[in-house]
């Protein structure tokens, strides 16, 4: 296990990775720099396109990769820095509107259940 954790640190601490989280860094200020060139138009554009491909397929399930396949981003998209944290946030958020639906129906099906009994009880 040891071993294991030694070549981990090492591999972090190699200039090989030093390197890609050079390159990675380099390439998100590449992309905010992008973005902020936009006019104003494009960039509502972009935002909108975005927010309404994100929250579409998260409303619907969908996976980390699922996601990246409806921006169209698989599997380039891994290296997208906070994609999984956007993944997760929503995937939470539609998870809990479902769940509250759900338990809103269920709370409706036993009212309807203690009517019809409250119902029939009253009845000769």
């Amino acid at each position: 296990m040891t071993e294991k954790k030694n070549s981990w640190q090492e591999w972090w601490d190699s200039d090989a990775c030093k390197k890609l989280q050079k390159s990675h860094q380099e390439a998100k200020e590449r992309a905010v720099g992008k973005y902020f060139m936009l006019s104003e138009e494009d960039k509502l554009d972009m935002v909108q396109a975005i927010c309404y491909i994100m929250c579409k397929a998260e409303s619907e399930g969908t996976s980390h990769r699922g996601l990246m396949d409806a921006l169209g981003i698989y599997p380039e998209g891994f290296w997208i820095d906070n994609l999984m944290d956007v993944h997760n946030a929503l995937w939470s958020y539609y998870q809990d509107k479902k769940r509250e639906k759900e338990l809103k129906s269920d709370l409706d099906a036993l009212d309807n259940v203690l009517q019809d009994v409250n119902q029939s009880q009253r009845e000769p």
